[in-house]
């Protein structure tokens, strides 16, 4: 058996004559969890779509668990599980009669004993024989999320899954997505919330512009988009108002505000020790001697935010050159 679970060659989309997917290529391997990110309109849906063989490529191949994506038959995909960013209910159907249909679709096993696993396991045992016209949007959510989830398969894409989810939805899905990786399962997701996919990806693949411009482990591509002396600097007071007068020091080269009382500061490159410790302890006595109330100094550690602003071509917003005295934005 393939160590992959998905091989995508040179795939390529255009609608209208427009280049959506732009010779796309990447690997998935079994039992991973691979994150798909990219700004909208990168081309990720797209690319999904033709792995889930409901839009045809221009050109391309694709290879999903061992078979060519347009030959392989029913079986095959029945291995598969998809969750679209607008997934489809049927608001007349409750929850168990919604799920009971998937499941006998797929010819699932005990369907009924597995809906109720699958619905207590997502949240909305109380909720079973509600209508789904009823559910709000995270629920709506939570209950496509069961649907894909019925039948144990071997590999899941998922487009948005956190979309109209709360925070405990959103740590609940990421359960389930720990879950079925435990137990052999291969993911591939979309999603904007990047805090969660970080906690649980073990690589990335970043689309822009229909091109694959980074991928690989958020381990080894993170440190390249950190700025050089980058320091997380916590205050006792509310440093908002204070964020000018901080950028004027003759030794910042530019301030992040991150909340009301932290922000990210960048050293002029030729002022400082070259030693983390040392560092932090210059930068800690020069703010105290300027007035400033310290209560830690950290080395900044890039997060997969800092990678999509980067890779985005964004500047970031709230971001102050030192040495000007005026705060003025750049």
């Amino acid at each position: 058996m393939s160590s992959a679970a998905l091989i995508i060659d040179s795939l390529s989309k255009a609608y209208s004559g427009k280049r959506a997917v732009d010779g796309v290529s990447m690997t998935v391997r079994r039992g991973e969890i691979v994150g798909f990110l990219g700004p909208n309109g990168a081309g990720k849906t797209s690319v999904m779509n033709m792995v889930m063989d409901l839009v045809k490529p221009d050109s391309g191949s694709i290879e999903l668990l061992g078979h060519n994506v347009g030959t392989c038959g029913r079986q095959n995909r029945q291995q598969v599980g998809y969750l679209q960013e607008k997934p489809r209910i049927y608001p007349e159907m409750t929850a168990t009669a919604y799920l009971l249909f998937f499941a006998r679709l797929y010819g699932v096993g005990k369907p009924e004993r597995r809906v109720s696993d699958v619905l207590d396991r997502v949240g909305l045992q109380r909720a079973a024989n509600r209508h789904l016209g009823g559910f709000s949007r995270g629920m709506q959510q939570r209950v496509c999320l069961a649907r894909v989830m019925l039948h144990e398969p071997d590999f899941l894409i998922l487009d948005e899954p956190s979309l109209g989810l709360d925070p405990s939805g959103v740590v609940d899905m990421r359960d389930v997505f720990l879950e079925m990786r435990e137990k052999g399962a291969t993911l591939l997701f979309s999603s904007h919330q990047l805090a969660e996919m970080e906690r649980v990806c073990d690589s990335i693949v970043f689309l822009s512009a229909g091109k694959v411009i980074a991928s690989g482990r958020p381990a080894d591509l993170l440190p390249a988009c950190a700025p050089e002396q980058a320091m997380t600097i916590e205050f006792a007071e509310e440093v908002t108002p204070l964020v000018s007068k901080i950028s004027a020091l003759p030794w910042v080269a530019t301030v992040r505000l991150l909340d009301s009382h932290r922000l990210e500061l960048v050293q002029a490159p030729s002022i400082g020790s070259q030693d983390s410790r040392q560092r932090r302890m210059d930068i800690a006595r020069s703010l105290s001697a300027a007035g400033f109330t310290v209560l830690s100094v950290a080395t900044a550690v890039p997060t997969l935010e800092d990678l999509f602003l980067s890779l985005s071509g964004h500047k970031r917003l709230q971001t102050y050159a030192g040495g000007q005295g005026d705060g003025s934005r750049i």
